[in-house]
């Protein structure tokens, strides 16, 4: 990340300057980061005035370069670093305190009300609903301050909370590109055949794989999968599955959903093991109407599959 945000003050050794002082400009990208989507969130409470004392805080934080030692590891240059006294939150940081500076600003950031709010409306987020209940988002706030930032606690105090559970929040989520094609492999017990080619399928779908190019990475929100293109391209996808034509995917057909097998029996079971569907559901009925005209045993299995894994069920989490 400091490289990434180009952490100028921290990237290389200065020339030796007198204590306090730092070479001209301020890069306040890594601060604003680390305040507005790490810890505090954009409505945490915090001003320009912190952006600057936290930009000052982190300078001399940076990383070996692999002209130096081959490495990456963290590396503190303490001539880089702005010994000054600096004022974050209302919390005086004294003069000279070096690197340590940045261990307790982390501290400060990491226990402040408005981080355990933003990390928990995240959460929740995650792991419930686009937007979230604030009931969910209270309790999980609750437990992240009260246990001192232990995530496992906070995700069983959302799985506790009765939002969680609700019928509304069921299947709410859209599935991510990457969640649509881990899970559909996962159904039919698939495995990457260890080349680059499933990539071009995370393309195709508008995930390319880590080629996001802001540090907060892909949303997981349905607006920004659920466009025109972005739902056929999902069903260009589940056609393409299930008449085996996934490059870099393996499966193991004969287990899975043989084409020789009773194809209401078949049906069935991958309604319930896929979309946990009862055998006489809506969903299941308009698929075996498609497919019973299909005569040809490995292309009846081709569209049913096509339209399990385009199903409006299957698209969600």
């Amino acid at each position: 990340m400091l490289l990434y945000l180009d952490n100028a003050e921290s990237r290389r050794e200065p020339r030796k300057r007198p204590p306090g002082k730092r070479r001209g400009g301020l890069n306040e990208n890594y601060a604003r980061e680390l305040l507005e989507l790490h810890t505090l969130g954009v409505d945490g409470g915090y001003t320009q005035a912190d952006v600057q004392d936290v930009a000052r805080v982190l300078t001399g934080w940076s990383v070996e370069r692999i002209e130096e030692r081959g490495g990456f590891a963290y590396l503190f240059r303490k001539n880089a670093h702005d010994g000054g006294a600096k004022t974050v939150l209302g919390e005086t940081f004294p003069a000279g305190q070096g690197e340590a500076e940045g261990v307790r600003l982390l501290q400060l950031l990491a226990r402040h009300p408005s981080t355990a709010k933003h990390l928990a409306r995240r959460l929740c987020a995650r792991f419930v609903a686009d937007d979230p209940p604030p009931s969910c988002v209270s309790a999980a706030a609750a437990a992240y301050s009260s246990s001192d930032g232990d995530i496992p606690q906070v995700l069983r105090a959302i799985v506790k909370d009765a939002s969680f559970w609700a019928p509304a929040a069921r299947a709410s989520k859209l599935k991510t590109p990457l969640e649509l094609l881990a899970s559909a492999a996962r159904a039919l017990d698939a495995k990457p055949d260890g080349t680059l080619a499933l990539s071009t399928t995370m393309t195709e779908l508008g995930e390319p794989l880590l080629q996001e190019r802001v540090p907060t990475g892909y949303p997981d929100s349905e607006p920004e999968w659920a466009s025109g293109g972005g739902m056929l391209a999902r069903l260009s996808f589940a056609s393409d599955l299930g008449a085996d034509k996934v490059a870099g995917l393996q499966v193991p057909w004969a287990e899975t959903f043989p084409s020789a097998g009773d194809p209401n029996a078949d049906l069935a079971r991958c309604g319930a093991e896929l979309l946990g569907l009862p055998p006489e559901s809506r969903t299941l009925q308009v698929v075996r109407e498609q497919v019973s005209a299909v005569a040809d045993p490995t292309q009846r299995r081709a569209a049913a599959l096509a339209l399990l894994f385009g199903s409006p069920e299957f698209q969600r989490q």
